[in-house]
């Protein structure tokens, strides 16, 4: 019960709650647990109780899409979605089984913990939601994001946590993580708060447009025309010399249908010196057959100037894995748009007045790694998003949160535009400085400071720090604690 219910109190400490000394609270109860285990079997089972806390909480708001617009009644979607979370959990059932075979050691389980949390990343193509070092993008140890990134704020967090109760077991080699953890974050306070980028040109003017229309009625075929009178209007009265955003799926008909709405779009606001970014669905035919994409287009005076196709899809969201065999079972598998094909690796960043703009699309924007190749060349960020699949929940203010991240491993500004929030522009150090509420129809106007440079974490990524997991796990192992039963 107490390594569950120190999994429940993790998501507190991430956005829209914000109580980050729950952080290393939650993870030291964890490890507490991981002490205390008699076995390596008990230790499987803490762990995955405590990550089915921690993502039975924390992704409880999955269940809105299900059962609010995926037609899939609540009795099916609350089990689905703990099951998805059952399985989440088995990260951590093995992050703990594993603590416990190399002696349940401070170093070893931060660095088990970083290592299955890369894992989690990218296996089966991947869930990188929640990492623990999310929670610190607002505290002074997210100085260490473009040294590090999510991964070195991760193991920070997680050596707090398992550090003191080190200590409080009295326990041999305890000064070692205690030490280490210390050194890390003296580095972040101490560590001057200047990017390790640059400006690259003046400030350019901005205008991102949510068109705040409710996800229920938004792939109806009478929402056609009115999807466009909505963003045509809220687009007329932008100034001059403005670069113009329009969120995912902004238009729910495929440009090839529409290029002429479209095309006249960017016409329009180039001739008054501006540009338009936008998103939309694509289709390309060849003889292989028709393919479908979930796309960013980039539109200028003489119409498309480059189109980017979403590389990491939702699975059953935009995809249905195996789907021969299950479409069609129930209506959540059958949702609009979820026959998406992923973009190639290789496709090139877009142009809009003169920036290189890196765009991800939605979910991409987690992928640590995915951001900080395709930022090298570019001057700004670009993510672009419909979260209103996930209603009222915590999901969109947790998806908010970790975007502001990547801003500040890459040392450059990011653009945020989302159909009905959070619709907001940030900085080179992942702070908002405007935004536009929630489910509200509107245009938030400002500007971006166009950047380049590399951070550390663009040049070398998560492989110095999955080395020094690799160290910290030997380490642990080497000089494994003698465990004390009465504490």
């Amino acid at each position: 019960m107490l390594a569950l219910t120190a999994g429940l109190l993790f998501p507190l400490a991430f956005a829209p709650y914000g109580w980050v000394f729950l952080l290393p609270v939650s993870i030291g109860l964890g490890f507490w647990t991981l002490q205390r285990a008699g076995s390596a079997r008990d230790a499987l089972l803490r762990g995955w109780l405590y990550g089915l806390g921690m993502f039975g909480f924390g992704v409880a708001w999955l269940h809105v899409s299900m059962h609010d617009y995926g037609f899939m009644p609540l009795w099916m979607a609350v089990p689905f979605t703990g099951i998805f979370a059952a399985v989440i959990a088995l990260y951590y059932g093995l992050t703990f089984y594993l603590s416990w075979k190399l002696g349940r050691s401070a170093l070893a389980f931060a660095g088990l913990w970083v290592v299955l949390d890369w894992v989690r990343g990218w296996l089966l193509t991947g869930f990188p939601w929640l990492y623990a070092g999310y929670a610190l993008v607002d505290t002074p140890l997210a100085r260490l994001a473009p040294l590090g990134g999510v991964w070195l704020l991760t193991l920070v967090a997680v050596l707090m946590g398992a550090s003191v109760v080190m200590l409080l077991r009295r326990q041999r080699h305890a000064w070692l993580p205690a030490a280490l953890t210390v050194a890390l974050m003296t580095g972040a306070l101490l560590m001057p708060d200047t990017p390790f980028t640059h400006a690259s040109g003046p400030r350019q003017k901005v205008a991102l447009v949510q068109g705040n229309i409710p996800q229920d009625i938004k792939w109806q075929m009478t929402m056609r025309s009115a999807t466009r009178e909505i963003y045509q209007d809220l687009t007329a009265p932008i100034p001059a010399d403005t670069l113009v955003i329009w969120p995912e799926s902004a238009m729910i008909e495929f440009y090839q249908d529409i290029h002429g709405f479209i095309d006249d779009q960017g016409k329009a606001l180039a001739d008054r010196g501006g540009a338009l970014i936008t998103g939309l669905p694509w289709r390309s035919d060849s003889d292989a057959g028709i393919t479908y994409h979930n796309s960013i287009a980039s539109i200028g005076k003489d119409g498309l100037r480059g189109v980017y196709h979403k590389q990491k899809l939702v699975p059953f969201g935009e995809y249905v894995p195996m789907q021969s065999l299950i479409r069609g079972l129930i209506p959540f598998f059958d949702l609009p748009m979820s026959g998406f094909t992923p973009g190639k690796p290789s496709q090139p960043n877009l142009r809009a007045l003169g920036h290189t703009v890196a765009p991800f699309v939605c979910y991409e924007i987690l992928y640590p790694d995915l951001v900080a190749e395709r930022s090298h060349n570019a001057d700004l960020l670009l993510t672009i998003s419909n979260d209103a699949w996930f209603g009222h929940s915590a999901g969109p203010h947790q998806h908010f949160q970790m975007a502001r991240l990547r801003a500040r491993e890459t040392g450059r500004w990011l653009l945020r535009d989302t159909n009905n929030g959070i619709t907001a522009i940030i900085n080179e150090k992942g702070q908002v400085t405007d935004r536009l509420p929630q489910f509200e129809r509107g245009v938030l106007y400002g500007e971006y400071q166009p950047r380049r440079g590399q951070t550390p974490f663009m040049r070398f990524g998560i492989g110095p720090w999955l080395l020094l997991s690799a160290v910290l796990i030997g380490l642990g192992y080497a000089l494994r604690p003698q465990v004390r039963s009465d504490i």
